[in-house]
């Protein structure tokens, strides 16, 4: 299964103002996450991941190299601009508080300083734009 797509596990989570997804993204660089809201959906894409080449034998392959991609429709609008994005540890948390619409955004997830694993997207207070670059 080189070089596709393969869907995401995520957990969805109502959390009263916020709406928190996880999505299990083992493997993936930060660098090369982008998270994307359109009118009604949030979509998660990361390009190429794992070993590229191996001259071992395989005996079992459950976890293949390729992209990971899902687009998971949201229950409610959020507020795009004000999202928290962070990634640690193989997965990948979005946290997103209900607005009246959900504005068009993508979010490219960057490496912070700091422990091993973590990375940030968008810290979601008063404004700021903390540790991603966003495109319009």
């Amino acid at each position: 299964m080189p070089n596709s797509f393969q869907k995401i596990p995520i957990n969805l989570t109502d959390a009263g103002d916020d709406l928190v997804l996880h999505a299990a993204m083992p493997g993936a660089e930060p660098e090369n996450i982008v998270v994307t809201f359109t009118d009604k959906t949030i979509i998660l894409h990361s390009t190429m991941r794992g070993m590229l080449a191996s001259d071992k034998k395989r005996l079992r392959q459950e976890w293949h190299i390729g992209e990971y991609h899902r687009e998971v429709r949201l229950p409610f609008p959020i507020m795009s601009q004000h999202v928290n994005v962070t990634y640690d540890n193989g997965v990948l948390t979005v946290s997103m508080p209900r607005g009246e619409q959900t504005t068009p955004r993508e979010i490219r997830v960057k490496k912070i300083r700091g422990a091993r694993g973590q990375s940030r997207g968008h810290k979601g207070d008063r404004g700021s734009h903390i540790g991603f670059e966003q495109d319009s």
